[in-house]
């Protein structure tokens, strides 16, 4: 929209801008205020070569404004992409429900797991055969919640620790400018919510079967 959503060396050309800008006002199109990151492209280059530019945003008409309690428009983290990815939420009902327990497939990457099934079944109880399965299940349950809070990790807090890195690190990027070492704290950062955004795709995955 102007020289200000570009930071580089090098001028956009204004005739772009201006064809960008007339197409925008000659349909009433609302720009709609995106949180987070200024710039959303960057071509990762370093030095004085490196450009970043705002490309990417949200714009609707009046009529769908209006028709929305709430909008909300915001930059995600950037991984393996050159740009921001923009999330765009519209809301009209707030909804919730009950979580219930699941074993998780991805406990049985850690070798933990096992050990700990073993020795909870392992717990001797008296009574009748269906009261001892009830009570095996419920005293494992207890001890799987435990070591999954307390060992394990919860793998959404795992996904969410690692983009607040990223997103501190793109933040520094976005207001100081581009140097070698924060290019390299990025991408190490970005290697680690990969993995993590892998284990809780492993979680969703089995959560969408049950």
């Amino acid at each position: 929209m102007g020289a200000h959503e570009q930071r580089s060396r090098y001028r956009v050309p204004d005739s772009a801008m201006k064809d960008f800008q007339e197409w925008s006002n000659s349909n009433n199109l609302i720009h709609i205020h995106t949180r987070g990151a200024d710039f959303t492209w960057t071509n990762g280059r370093r030095g004085r070569f490196n450009i970043q530019r705002r490309l990417d945003r949200a714009i609707c008409n009046q009529e769908w404004y209006a028709s929305c309690n709430l909008v909300l428009a915001s930059t995600l983290t950037k991984i393996r992409s050159d740009h921001f990815p923009i999330l765009l939420e519209f809301k009209n009902d707030d909804c919730s429900f009950a979580s219930q327990f699941k074993f998780l497939k991805i406990w049985l990457s850690d070798p933990e797991c096992l050990d700990l099934v073993r020795n909870s079944w392992n717990t001797p109880v008296v009574g009748c055969p269906m009261f001892i399965l009830n009570q095996k299940l419920k005293h494992l349950k207890t001890a799987l919640k435990s070591w999954n809070k307390n060992t394990f990790g919860d793998v959404h807090a795992k996904v969410k620790n690692a983009t607040q890195k990223v997103d501190s690190i793109q933040d520094q990027l976005d207001t100081l400018g581009v140097t070698d070492d924060l290019l390299d704290q990025e991408k190490a950062a970005q290697i680690e919510l990969e993995h993590a955004l892998n284990v809780e795709q492993t979680f969703w995955q089995q959560k969408s079967k049950v």
